[in-house]
C-alpha cells in the first residue's frame, strides 16, 4: 500500500513539529498510536477484511426441507408413471371391434395421458358445447345491441318517444312540426338554401 507508507512517513514530521505547538501533542500521540495499530492489524491479515454477513443455515435448511418434501410427494407419481410405462405400455393401434364406440380417453397413446385425459381433464364434448353456448349469448348479445343502436337512432330521427333523445313540448309546436314537415320533408337543413 503505497499510499499508507507515505502517510507513516508523514507522522514523524507533525511528532517534531507539533513539540513546538504544546497543545496538540495528545492528539498526534493519538493518531501515533491508532496508525501503528492499523500496521500491526494489516502486517498480520495480508490486508484482507472480514465481511460480517447474517447467516445462512435456516435458508438453507428451509430449502433442504422443501425439497425433501417435493420429492418424498412426488415419488408415488413417479413409481405409478414408472409402472405405467413398463407393464403396460403405449396404446397400439388395432381394428375397431363391429358395434363397439371407443371412449374419447381411448384416442391417447400414452398410458398417463389416457388415465388424464379419462379422470382429470373435462370430456371434449362437454367443452365444445360449453364453448359454442358462450358464441351463442354472445351472438344474442351483439343482436340485442344491433337493436338498440337502430331504436336510438329511429328515435333520434322522429324525437316522438319518451326516452333518450326526448325534450318535452307542448301539443301546439308538435302540430307544427307534423305541418312543417308535410309541406317541406324531412328534418335537417336543404343545401339550396345555404350559400
Amino acid at each position: 500500500m503505497p499510499g499508507f507508507s507515505k502517510m507513516l512517513s508523514v507522522v514523524p514530521s507533525i511528532a517534531r513539529s507539533s513539540l513546538l505547538f504544546g497543545n496538540k501533542t495528545k492528539l498526534v500521540e493519538k493518531s501515533i498510536s491508532i496508525n501503528n495499530q492499523l500496521m500491526t492489524q494489516l502486517r498480520g491479515s495480508h490486508a484482507r477484511t472480514m465481511f460480517i454477513r447474517p447467516g445462512k443455515f435456516y435458508t438453507k435448511k428451509y430449502f433442504d426441507l422443501l425439497h425433501y418434501h417435493f420429492v418424498l410427494a412426488g415419488l408415488p407419481f413417479f413409481l405409478f408413471i414408472a409402472y405405467q410405462n413398463f407393464f403396460n405400455g403405449p396404446a397400439t393401434l388395432t381394428e375397431i371391434p363391429e358395434g363397439y364406440e371407443p371412449r374419447y380417453w381411448e384416442y391417447h397413446k400414452s398410458p398417463v395421458k389416457r388415465f388424464l385425459a379419462r379422470y382429470v381433464y373435462e370430456i371434449p364434448e362437454r367443452a365444445y358445447e360449453r364453448n359454442l353456448h358462450y358464441v351463442y349469448v354472445e351472438n344474442c348479445k351483439q343482436k340485442m345491441r344491433n337493436l338498440e343502436n337502430k331504436v336510438r337512432t329511429m328515435m333520434k330521427e322522429k324525437q316522438d318517444y319518451k326516452a333518450w333523445y326526448y325534450v318535452p313540448v307542448p301539443k301546439e309546436t308538435m302540430e307544427l312540426k307534423q305541418e312543417y314537415l308535410e309541406k317541406h320533408g324531412r328534418l335537417g337543413y336543404d343545401p339550396k338554401y345555404t350559400k
